[in-house]
C-alpha cells in the first residue's frame, strides 16, 4: 500500500504541516510515502521533501499554472496519479482542506470531513478537541499504529 502526502510548500521550503501529514502517513501503514510538489519553479522544495524521513520518492508537477496554488490546478495534478495510490494525505490546512473535496469528488470516495473527526494530540487543551467529534490524549505516533492494529 503506498500513500500519496501532497506537499504544502511556498516553492522553496515545505510548510510544517507537509512533516506532520508524512509522519501521519507513515504511522498510518506499512508501504511507502510519496509525496507531489506540485508548483512552479518548486525544485528547492521537491530537494527538500526528498530529505523528510519516510518518504521514498517526491513527484515534482512544476508548470507556470501552479503558480499560484490554485485548487483546481492542484486537484487536476493529484487526479493524474491518484489511481496508484491506496490512500491521498493532505496537510490539515486552508489549502489541503480546498483541494481534498475536489479530488474525493472527482475519485467518487467520502472525503474525511464527511467521515468523523478524531483528534489525536499529547496536549489536552489543544484547540483541536474543540472541534473532533472523538478526542484522544496521547502521542500520535503511539496511538495511531495501536488503533490500526486494533482494526
Amino acid at each position: 500500500m503506498t500513500v500519496l502526502v501532497i506537499a504544502e510548500h511556498d516553492h522553496a521550503t515545505l510548510k510544517p504541516a507537509t512533516l506532520n501529514t508524512v509522519t501521519a502517513a507513515a504511522a498510518c501503514q506499512s508501504g511507502d510515502v510519496h509525496v507531489l510538489v506540485a508548483g512552479a519553479n518548486a525544485v528547492e522544495a521537491a530537494k527538500a521533501a526528498a530529505q523528510v524521513a519516510g518518504v521514498a520518492k517526491v513527484i515534482v508537477a512544476d508548470s507556470p499554472s501552479l503558480a499560484e496554488n490554485l485548487a483546481e490546478n492542484v486537484a487536476a495534478q493529484v487526479l493524474g496519479i491518484a489511481k496508484k495510490y491506496s490512500h491521498i494525505l493532505f496537510p490539515a490546512t486552508a489549502d489541503g482542506k480546498n483541494v481534498a473535496p475536489r479530488v474525493a469528488a472527482k475519485l467518487d470516495v467520502a472525503h474525511i470531513s464527511d467521515k468523523v473527526i478524531v483528534a489525536i494530540n499529547k496536549d489536552e487543551e489543544a484547540p483541536i478537541f474543540s472541534v473532533a467529534d472523538y478526542g484522544l490524549v496521547a502521542d500520535l505516533l503511539t496511538a495511531v499504529p495501536e488503533l490500526v492494529e486494533m482494526l
